[in-house]
């Protein structure tokens, strides 16, 4: 790697550069970036991309939003500041939740990986969700086993293996190097795409802010149909600036363990069946009163159920609504289910980090956290900060839209990163950075949010909770 690519240390002028480009796309005040300041000197995180400087950036975006909502409701200035090392390791978070004194939870299941099929080249599944393991295992005529998925893929070649799980419509895919993916028709629909996009899609009255806050979000309504990583991350990042967060889950697909108790800070988490009657007047009930919907589900899945974009501005004409899918909202994989780690193997990611680590037989290497998923959470959530300090101003519904190929393009243009074999966070490191809280689960101990906010510094008000622990109702 020539020399003049090598950035182990703090690049203060490039971290400014690209924090001021994320801004402009959220159409942040330009004058608000006086109010921001990064500090640390590290890569981050091992790894061939900047993942550091990801994570400062996205999450000082989320961080920025908030402190310009407070400033549009009480006029008060605050100055914000964010540590790479400190944001780097929250990339993480879903590592390092856990319950004290109880054996931590492995969130990969045993058939989910990488496998080299029989042409020599690389395929990854996904089946942490019983219904994906059964529908891959099934599909492939596996045993239930690591074993049988191996015996299984010896037997064919790696792009045979990617057209049965498009056949069955499984997460999965075939590992390809960098210009393959942007080769490829799914890659060639991302050319041009951008990091994130913020439209107004209807005509309202601008609503009002609640009067006197303690916090910049107090009084504002989240309704979080999430589940996984980042639209989690988008959730819990708008309760930590005082948001009434309500996380509704489908009965039949329960998340993991540990994405529970990461992804659950700061919210109140129901089970709501929306194809019910019951559960679809409930539901409509509460986006009447939301101010922010976030959903994380493929294009088009939740248009056939009725609760896309479209049907909750019906509902709720100034509603901003945030969405999440994998792959983009154009090309022929648009719809195809996806997870951060898909999307590494075949675009090249994770390819490219083996590559620089020098493994043998062409393995891959992935990005050292969920770069993706958290780095699209806190943009969204600073999106939808954006959208609804327009919501304020002029009125309409606003629609933000983010993809994990969106933000892993993104990733990959900021060019690449000569600190594959840098050190690890020592466990201090991390300690630093970890809370303490009491609640339904016992003793959790989590990563706290990297951002400091001069006057409202982040906060979780509620403890995580079980996805079943509350009514599919608000709190005020």
């Amino acid at each position: 790697m020539p020399a003049e690519m090598k950035a182990e240390k703090m690049n203060a002028g490039e971290t400014k550069a690209v924090f001021g480009e994320v801004w402009q796309t959220l159409g942040g005040e330009p004058s608000a970036l006086d109010q921001i300041s990064f500090t640390g000197e590290g890569h981050g995180l091992p790894s061939a991309f900047k993942v550091g400087l990801a994570a400062q950036v996205t999450e000082g975006a989320a961080g920025l939003m908030a402190a310009e909502a407070w400033r549009a409701r009480t006029g008060e200035a605050q100055t914000v500041s964010i540590d790479r090392d400190a944001a780097a390791i929250g990339f993480r978070s879903e590592r390092h939740a856990h319950i004290v004194r109880e054996e931590p939870e492995y969130i990969w299941d045993e058939i989910s990986g990488h496998y080299r099929c029989g042409d020599g080249r690389w395929v990854q599944l996904h089946c942490n969700y019983p219904h994906h393991m059964a529908g891959a295992t099934t599909a492939f005529k596996a045993q239930v086993s690591r074993a049988g998925m191996q015996r299984a893929l010896d037997q064919m070649t790696a792009a045979e293996a990617e057209a049965i799980l498009i056949e069955h419509a499984l997460p999965g895919g075939m590992m390809r190097t960098q210009a393959e993916w942007r080769a490829h028709p799914a890659g060639q629909a991302l050319d041009g795409a951008p990091l994130l996009t913020l439209d107004k899609i209807g005509g309202s009255a601008p609503r009002t802010w609640s009067a006197n806050p303690a916090r910049p979000l107090e009084g504002v309504k989240v309704l979080d149909m999430t589940r996984v990583i980042a639209g989690p991350v988008c959730g819990r990042t708008l309760a930590a600036f005082g948001a009434e967060v309500l996380r509704l889950t489908p009965p039949r697909y329960p998340d993991r363990g540990p994405l529970v108790l990461d992804g659950g800070a700061g919210k109140r988490n129901a089970m709501l069946n929306i194809r019910s009657k019951a559960g679809r007047e409930t539901f409509e009930a509460l986006v009447r009163d939301a101010d922010i919907i976030v959903q994380g589900y493929r294009p088009g899945a939740l248009d056939a159920a009725g609760v896309g974009a479209d049907a909750v501005m019906q509902l709720n004409p100034s509603i901003v609504s945030v969405q999440l899918c994998a792959f983009g909202y154009q090309g022929p994989w648009a719809e195809r289910r996806g997870f951060d780690s898909i999307v590494q193997t075949v675009s090249g990611i994770a390819d490219a980090g083996g590559r620089a680590a020098g493994l043998a037989d062409g393995a891959p290497k992935p990005l050292p956290a969920q770069a993706l998923d958290h780095g699209s959470g806190y943009l969204m959530a600073a999106a939808a900060l954006s959208a609804l300090l327009r919501q304020r101003r002029e009125g309409g519904a606003w629609r933000v839209r983010a993809a994990l190929a969106w933000t892993g393009r993104w990733l990959e243009d900021l060019g690449p990163l000569d600190a594959i074999s840098a050190p690890e966070p020592t466990d201090a490191e991390i300690a630093a950075h970890m809370l303490d809280e009491q609640g339904p689960f016992g003793h959790v101990r989590r990563i706290g949010m990297a951002t400091v906010l001069s006057k409202t510094p982040p906060l979780w008000m509620l403890p995580a909770a079980p996805l079943d622990a509350h009514t599919a109702e608000w709190a005020a």
